[in-house]
């Protein structure tokens, strides 16, 4: 989550390219805290939590991508990444992870 990547460039004029390296420093590394799920009924939720890291392991953000690949079948038609907050603890150096697929009901006018 704290990553700070640092480029490194060589320049061959004569044959007109660029070497790029980008070398990331990982700083530190957070734990799962919390996993949290609105709007769902709680089989699906011990379902969904099956693909996700436990309270405890490293954090690793791909595997949020990866949760809604796999879980595609079982989750709201709409749930997308933006229906997921990570939120960090930087001195207990844990993560805070919330689902909320709570659908807004349609306003009548």
């Amino acid at each position: 989550m704290d990553a700070t990547p640092e480029p490194e460039t060589q320049v061959d004029e004569e044959r007109g390219t660029i070497d790029l390296v980008v070398k990331i420093d990982q700083q530190v590394q957070y734990r799962v805290g919390t996993i949290e799920f609105l709007g769902v009924d709680s089989m699906p939720r011990e379902k969904l939590s099956e693909s996700l890291p436990k309270p405890g392991e490293v954090f690793d953000s791909t595997k949020l991508n990866e949760f809604f690949k796999v879980n595609r079948a079982i989750l709201p038609s709409d749930a997308s990444r933006d229906d997921v907050s990570v939120r960090r603890d930087p001195k207990a150096r844990t993560v805070a992870i919330l689902f909320d697929f709570w659908t807004c009901p349609s306003r009548s006018n």
